[in-house]
């Protein structure tokens, strides 16, 4: 039996900012784009919406069998040229950019590729784990890989939002990538930082475990629960959040 996904997506604005700078889409049932803009008012929501409208077009082209790490790698480019590109043509968004990840799951695999702080997890329903697959390109990270500060210090440091790789910013753009194993046991959430500055990897993998029940998995309450712990803890930026899990109810998977 060909295996189907079930998926969740929303994108909401925070309680400080009085627009939405991030930007989601889900197609093909089984492409993901998140992205997180940057640069003013307008700018990061119009490098945000670029960026995801350019990965659709660009992977629109292909079937969906025949996308992998490699073309998420250069659908991203594509995207930073097109959003370098509009920054000529409206010098008032010439600080804009973005972050972006981008995912797509088939044949039991699933691909990956991005930029920035936004980020991928995988959940292991079976031994109810939660994995971030994704490394963050900031600021921080790179302080916390050189020894410079701690785990803790870096939740609290005053440059732990700057992002030192985004698209939009530079025409050469390094872009992380890779591919893992997405079977029955596997629920994808990719999520930008207005949830992961808010809410601990701890408290993320309580809530998915928590709506686990046996062998099934209620896809949007955990999503739903996931934006209502970030408004809770003040949602100091926008949320944006995407849920994705196999759902073959003869293995015991079960959505609302």
């Amino acid at each position: 039996m060909k295996s189907m996904i079930t998926n969740y997506g929303i994108s909401k604005t925070g309680l400080i900012r009085k627009n939405n700078e991030d930007s989601i889409s889900i197609f093909k049932n089984s492409c993901y784009v998140l992205a997180d803009g940057m640069g003013g008012y307008d700018g990061g929501e119009t490098a945000s919406q670029l960026a995801v409208n350019a990965v659709k077009s660009f992977l629109t082209k292909y079937e969906l069998h025949a996308i992998n790490e490699q073309v998420l790698t250069n659908a991203i480019q594509f995207a930073n040229q097109e959003v370098l590109k509009h920054k000529k043509q409206a010098m008032t968004l010439s600080s804009m950019g973005t972050t972006l990840i981008v995912v797509v799951i088939h044949g039991n695999v699933l691909y990956w590729a991005h930029v920035g702080d936004s980020r991928l997890y995988i959940f292991n329903n079976k031994i109810e784990s939660i994995t971030q697959i994704t490394e963050d390109h900031s600021f921080v990270m790179h302080l916390f890989k050189e020894g410079k500060i701690n785990f803790s210090e870096m939740k609290k440091h005053p440059r732990r939002n700057e992002i030192t790789r985004a698209v939009g910013i530079k025409p050469e753009l390094v872009v992380d990538k890779g591919h893992l194993t997405f079977d029955i046991n596997s629920v994808m959430l990719l999520c930008s930082d207005g949830l992961t500055s808010m809410v601990t990897d701890q408290s993320i993998n309580n809530c998915m475990k928590k709506h686990k029940i046996i062998k099934k998995f209620n896809l949007k309450a955990c999503m739903n629960e996931l934006i209502d712990m970030t408004y809770k803890a003040g949602a100091e930026d926008n949320v944006s959040v995407i849920l994705a899990c196999d759902e073959s109810l003869e293995n015991g998977v079960n959505y609302e």
